[in-house]
């Protein structure tokens, strides 16, 4: 019996697989289309830009569709950028990376009565594993969370590294004692009773009429296949957690444990700008930890009030790119003309963002593409301080 539930779940694998590749070829497709057209309505709209010129309130929605255009195009970046990925290849995977990026697509489709909250741990460590998979496997968590809330709610996203020994782990598990990646997807929605809870990762068992009931049983297969697991716990009427264990590059933990005790330390002060209250949050204790004093701004608005209302020198400024009321692109010339000598590091998640850009030609001193790790963050501050003006 138990050879047969191998098999069906090896099959399972095999099958997602196909699908997979099936649809990231046409993901490949559907997004190169959807980037030309974008790049002809932002073409068009400079065009009538000329034209129009002498009305302001024609001049003003054409900034709307360009904006729109440009948020289009990143969406379709972000598409490429996963669907590029080689199926089969085992690799270091950062998982903050598919967490932080494909989540933040995939929220454009999953019900906006939901609200998906993130607790990233920046000093993540990597795990040797297949991208598309763990990608796989947190969309369907995260899917099935949003779907298992009736009303409004939340699910929770939450990144971690653990360290396993024999006390540890848990009872039946595949685990072995080492270093793991733990990400856990929690809600707040209708949750599961014990029974029922028993038989989620059972190939073909669902509670949804119209659904195939596969999905469970693949991740949790895709999940052992890696070297880790997937659990749950769930009460009736209390929501449900979900936890993926993957197994730690090991080489990579050692490294970054050594790494910790010796981040570089300084006493400036640093303005740290981000719409994305976490990773603003994250960087502002991180900043605090390491002795810099530490300023935040929301916008690229904000951060320009802050600097003009901030009498005493500012030494850096941590730029987000992408951000509501104000951008970091449009923020930065205004940040250095009220602080001329403040160094400045652009931290965004695309690197297309900074090539497509004037930023680098505009005197930014350096960038950090998101996610990073935190011991990143404090070597690039010191590094970019540190580095005088030529």
């Amino acid at each position: 019996m138990a050879e047969n539930s191998t098999e069906g779940k090896d099959r399972l694998v095999a099958e997602n697989a196909e699908r997979i590749r099936t649809m990231a070829m046409i993901g490949r497709g559907v997004a190169h289309d959807i980037n030309n057209l974008m790049e002809n309505i932002i073409g068009t709209a400079s065009l009538l830009r000329n034209d129009l010129a002498g009305s302001q309130a024609h001049v003003a929605m054409l900034d709307s569709i360009e904006r729109a255009a440009e948020l289009a195009g990143r969406l379709t970046q972000r598409m490429m950028a996963l669907t590029q990925q080689n199926d089969n290849r085992i690799e270091p995977v950062n998982i903050n990376a598919i967490v932080y990026h494909l989540l933040l697509v995939e929220e454009t489709h999953l019900a906006r009565r939901i609200r998906i909250v993130r607790h990233i741990d920046p000093d993540l460590w990597r795990v040797q594993a297949n991208h598309t998979q763990v990608a796989q496997i947190l969309v369907n968590l995260a899917t099935n969370a949003v779907e298992s809330i009736p009303g409004n709610g939340r699910v929770t996203i939450r990144t971690n590294n653990v360290n396993m020994d024999a006390d540890s782990i848990p009872a039946e598990s595949p685990l072995v004692p080492g270093p793991y990646v733990l990400v856990t997807i929690e809600d707040d929605g209708e949750g599961m009773s014990e029974n029922v809870l028993k038989l989620i990762f059972e190939p073909g068992f669902t509670t949804r009429p119209g659904k195939t009931g596969q999905g469970l049983a693949t991740a949790a297969a895709m999940a052992r296949a890696m070297g880790g697991m997937l659990s749950a716990s769930s009460h009736q009427g209390e929501g449900s957690v979900f936890r993926v264990y993957l197994p730690a590059i090991p080489d990579v933990a050692k490294l970054d444990e050594r790494q910790a005790t010796t981040l570089p330390h300084g006493t400036e002060t640093v303005l740290v700008v981000d719409d994305e209250r976490m990773i603003a949050d994250v960087m502002q204790e991180t900043l605090k930890r390491l002795g810099y004093r530490t300023l935040v701004a929301r916008d690229g608005r904000e951060a320009v009030d802050v600097a003009r209302s901030y009498k005493a020198p500012i030494d850096l400024a941590l730029l987000d790119i992408a951000m509501p009321v104000m951008g970091g692109a449009d923020a930065f010339p205004l940040l250095k003309e009220i602080h001329p000598n403040m160094k400045v590091i652009v931290c965004t998640g695309f690197e297309q963002e900074l090539i497509s850009g004037e930023l680098l030609r505009s005197g930014v001193d350096a960038f950090l593409l998101k996610p990073f790790r935190l011991a990143s963050l404090a070597q690039e501050v010191r590094k970019v301080l540190d580095t005088t003006a030529s």
